[in-house]
């Protein structure tokens, strides 16, 4: 497995960076434990999506009540997004030829004045309007250029591999990444601005804001199917494209890869509120004092049972849309994964299939590390084209 590369902190000087503090958060956002029981509330284990208050959920014409009351569990830790759509005022600054497509260098607008810079990759044969698939980058500086094949690891070149297989793709610099990462801050430490201005909303709530926006940038360009677009992406690419499938219906197939852990198997949800800024609410389900930075994998806590939901929760949002999950049973950087994974799995199941949408959930498990094989590739990309294409 390729080692993933990280702002170097030792090489930034104490008085010029700031660094992402959990603590520094509360201060900020002056928030508390959010006081939401569900059916999950003190479950150790995941909860049944088709129960409800003890009550069991037989029919499909039941489940948009019991979606709504899940979409409203997780808004409460996500918060709520901004309540209008700022003009994208996208700008193309560069074109440049490449092998069976052309890279568009552009940016466009998020939010009021943030403009996001990204690249579109367009095939040189288009014929009427064909699908589109963002690919939000993991967790490396080199942001945007890595699935564009200009950067990292090559098995996760993405956006280029899917552009010369015919499908117009965009990738862009996640807040905190790439371009938008200031060098004077140490990791997730652009966080501290975004929660300045947002107190009470989350930066993955703010990840998923983004590729949603990067929707609307597709579906305003003539020869995107805009009702044929997709997510995929490896580690962070992979829960950004969850949770932005979960709250965002017009992405239409996902794939996440090596994409999440959940709270209870995992142990602690420390990974999503300290160790990164992305959930800070979950912060607040932290009571052991030996979880510690470089110390948390694996490491339980008996709060973690008492947030009142979990990853399936999230999943569930995207029924029954067509999701493929690839996952390591050797995940260095999620190490309940494969047990994770086939517990939210089995969970989630009966719900596609109460859907009628048995055929749209599909996963592969596999030794060998944090990583995309050539297998999940050939799977993954084949599970495009089917939903896609076919």
């Amino acid at each position: 497995m390729q080692r993933r590369t990280f702002i170097s902190l030792p090489a930034l000087s104490a008085a010029a960076s700031e660094g992402w503090s959990w603590e520094r958060w509360r201060e900020i956002s002056g928030e508390s434990r959010p006081v939401v029981p569900s059916d999950q509330t003190g479950r150790p284990d995941l909860s049944d999506l088709l129960q409800s208050g003890g009550r069991k959920i037989a029919s499909s014409a039941e489940w948009p009540a019991q979606r709504l009351a899940i979409a409203h569990l997780v808004e409460v830790f996500l918060g709520k997004p901004p309540v209008t759509h700022s003009p994208l005022e996208a700008k193309v600054t560069a074109e440049t030829p490449c092998d069976g497509y052309t890279r568009r260098t552009f940016t466009f607008q998020t939010e009021p004045g943030e403009f996001v810079p990204a690249f579109l990759l367009v095939p040189d044969r288009l014929h009427g309007r064909v699908p589109a698939i963002v690919c939000p980058h993991q967790t490396v500086q080199e942001g945007k250029q890595e699935p564009a094949g200009l950067a990292g690891n090559p098995r996760l070149h993405m956006a280029h591999r899917l552009a010369q297989r015919g499908y117009v793709t965009l990738t862009y610099d996640a807040a905190c990444f790439g371009e938008r990462h200031d060098p004077a801050n140490n990791h997730y430490g652009d966080a501290i601005p975004f929660y300045r201005r947002h107190p009470h909303w989350s930066m993955m709530g703010k990840m998923a804001w983004d590729l949603s926006r990067a929707v609307d940038y597709l579906q305003s360009l003539d020869f995107v199917s805009g009702d044929r677009i997709a997510s995929i992406g490896h580690s962070h690419g992979g829960y950004t494209t969850l949770f932005a499938m979960a709250l965002d219906q017009r992405v239409r197939v996902g794939v996440s890869s090596c994409g999440f852990d959940t709270f209870r198997y995992d142990g602690n949800p420390y990974r999503w509120s300290h160790a990164t800024a992305l959930v800070p609410r979950l912060g607040f389900y932290i009571t052991s004092p030996y979880i510690r930075p470089r110390f948390y994998a694996g490491v339980p806590d008996s709060e973690t049972i008492q947030i009142p939901f979990d990853m399936h929760h999230v999943l569930a949002l995207i029924a029954p849309r067509p999701l493929f999950i690839s996952t390591s049973d050797e995940d260095s950087i999620f190490p309940n994964a494969g047990w994770s994974a086939r517990q939210a799995l089995a969970r989630l199941g009966p719900l596609y299939a109460m859907l009628g949408s048995e055929s749209r959930l599909a996963s592969y498990f596999f030794r060998g590390g944090h990583g995309f094989p050539p297998e999940a590739e050939r799977l993954a990309f084949d599970w495009l084209d089917r939903w896609l294409k076919g």
